[in-house]
């Protein structure tokens, strides 16, 4: 009887935790390419888009323009995000640093850049998809 209730418990507990990871991600994790820095958080239903390759050169010529410390690191983007976090709009730079998922390196209001309104516009961002 003892092992028969030993089983149920077991079973149990896999049942719980098997409809937790079933449960979608209520955040999204992006790791700092700073070691010892936080992630950065940003909730699933973030609205948020990727930017193609063209976009992603003119974004980061126009922030080398505007900002000359991100210049110096002297790495280009590997992705750069346009994401609606906490109603305002940013832009988070994203390398590649050998390691299975890119880091983030640095974020970017983008009301401070001219363009983000037609982008906002042509990636009409939406929720992320964790199917994608």
């Amino acid at each position: 009887m003892q092992a028969r209730t030993a089983w149920g418990t077991a079973i149990a507990g896999l049942a719980v935790s098997m409809g937790t990871f079933a449960q979608p991600a209520a955040q999204m994790s992006l790791r700092s390419c700073v070691g010892g820095s936080p992630p950065l958080q940003v909730p699933a239903s973030a609205e948020q888009a990727t930017l193609d390759a063209a976009d992603r050169q003119h974004f980061d010529a126009a922030a080398q323009a505007r900002y000359p410390l991100y210049q110096r690191g002297g790495m280009r983007p590997y992705q750069v995000l346009l994401l609606r976090r906490g109603g305002q709009w940013l832009y988070v730079t994203l390398w590649q640093d050998g390691r299975a998922q890119p880091c983030f390196a640095a974020v970017f209001s983008a009301d401070r850049f001219d363009f983000t309104g037609d982008w906002i516009a042509k990636y009409r961002p939406r929720p992320h998809d964790p199917t994608d």
